[in-house]
C-alpha cells in the first residue's frame, strides 16, 4: 500500500522475450514512488536456470554490480553516470535518456515522490565476446530487494525477472 511501500511498480514489461546479443530491448514501466528516496542501496542475485534448477552467479565485481552483489549503492552508480562524459553509449547512459525524456530530469537521490511512465525506452544491446557466448546464452532468473540503508530492511522494494538471452543468429550462406 502507499502507506507503508516506497515504490509500487503498476506496470514492468521488457520485449522481445528472448533478449539478443546484439540487439534492442524495449521497455514499458509504471511505477510509483509514494514517498522521497534519500538513499538506494540493491541487493542483486542472477541465478542462471540449468536443467530447471538456479545456479547463483558470483558477484564478480561489487564497484561495477556485475553478478550477484549486494549493497550497491544506485545513488552512486546514478551520479557516477551523470559525471562520466566518456561513456555516453553504455548502458547506463542509455537508461538515463530513456528516463530524462519519461520524466523530464536525472534520476539521482534524493529520488522525489513522482509517478514515472516510460512508454516506449528503447535500449540498443552490444555484440558479446566470442569468449562469453557460451556462458550468456540461457535462461535468467534477476530478483533486485531495494532498502534505504545497508543494514535496513527491504523497504524500497522488490521485483524479480525471468529473461532468455542469446547471442544474435547469423544467417548461413553457402
Amino acid at each position: 500500500t502507499p502507506d507503508t511501500d516506497a515504490v509500487t511498480f503498476h506496470d514492468f514489461q521488457i520485449s522481445p522475450d528472448a533478449i539478443t546479443f546484439p540487439g534492442q530491448v524495449h521497455l514499458h514501466l509504471n511505477m510509483t514512488f509514494h514517498r522521497v528516496v534519500e538513499h538506494a542501496f540493491i541487493d542483486i542475485e542472477i541465478n542462471r536456470m540449468l536443467f530447471g534448477i538456479p545456479i547463483k552467479l558470483p558477484c564478480l565485481d561489487e564497484s561495477m554490480v556485475i553478478g550477484s552483489c549486494n549493497n550497491a549503492d544506485a545513488c552512486h552508480i546514478f551520479n557516477s553516470i551523470l559525471r562520466d562524459p566518456n561513456h555516453q553509449t553504455d548502458y547506463g547512459h542509455q537508461a538515463e535518456n530513456v528516463f530524462f525524456a519519461a520524466i523530464g530530469h536525472h534520476i539521482q537521490c534524493p529520488i522525489p515522490a513522482e509517478n514515472i511512465v516510460v512508454n516506449d525506452g528503447s535500449f540498443t544491446l552490444f555484440a558479446v565476446a566470442d569468449f562469453l557466448k557460451l556462458l550468456t546464452s540461457g535462461n535468467y532468473q534477476f530478483k533486485l530487494k531495494a532498502k534505504d540503508s545497508k543494514d535496513g530492511p527491504y523497504n524500497i522494494g522488490c521485483m524479480e525477472v525471468n529473461a532468455t538471452v542469446s547471442d544474435s543468429v547469423q544467417p548461413v550462406v553457402g
